[in-house]
């Protein structure tokens, strides 16, 4: 009855971690507490956005005061899938923004961190639209359950297509990431990306 018991044991453990090396690379989710960023440059594009933190795929942000890590740039990943070791010769704080698709999420951010990424953000331009509701993406890690040391977050479609064809036209981008939201109804009021749905104003549609 004893060796049965443990043969059971066995087989559940064996079988939990099985399903945890399952290679989950993504699912699709609406989230509502997704955490915000704020560009400050260029004006055009300065608004307050939103993004989803993996938090499995890498790091969390700082914490207390100087939680927010401000006027980094934004830099197009070479190549942009972010899939082969990066090209890009980073000296300053910068956000590594990739695009969704051709190898797991774990090996993009690894591949950020390598580079000397301080953030990856990761975006699927192919396939964004003016509607709604935007999805995000959970990242999840792969196989290998590496996680990176730095944060990783994933942003709309639409609002990653703006800030391609942005950078591709020879602009730059500076934000503040994460930022606090800001509930004060007048003074000082964040400027939400017109393109974006944030989740209190989905009732409305």
């Amino acid at each position: 009855m004893k060796h049965r018991g443990w043969s059971i044991l066995c087989f559940i453990l064996f079988f939990r971690t099985a399903i945890a090396k399952i290679p989950r690379e993504y699912e699709e989710v609406e989230n509502q507490d997704n955490m915000l960023f704020t560009v400050t440059e260029p004006y055009v594009l300065a608004y307050t956005y939103q993004m989803k933190h993996a938090f499995m795929l890498g790091t969390h942000f700082p914490d207390g005061a100087n939680k927010t890590l401000k006027n980094l740039e934004m830099v197009a990943a070479e190549p942009i899938t972010g899939c082969e070791p990066l090209l890009n010769e980073i000296y300053e704080p910068t956000v590594l923004i990739m695009e969704r698709g051709d190898c797991s999420f774990t090996v993009k951010a690894m591949n950020a961190e390598r580079a000397g990424a301080t953030v990856v953000m990761v975006t699927d331009t192919n396939n964004y639209e003016f509607s709604t509701r935007q999805y995000y993406v959970n990242m999840i890690p792969d196989e290998s359950l590496d996680r990176a040391a730095i944060p990783c977050v994933y942003i709309a479609p639409v609002t990653g297509r703006y800030f391609r064809d942005h950078l591709e036209e020879g602009g730059t981008i500076r934000l503040n990431i994460p930022v606090e939201k800001n509930y004060a109804p007048m003074v000082h009021h964040q400027k939400k990306a017109p393109w974006e749905v944030w989740p209190e104003e989905e009732h409305y549609f």
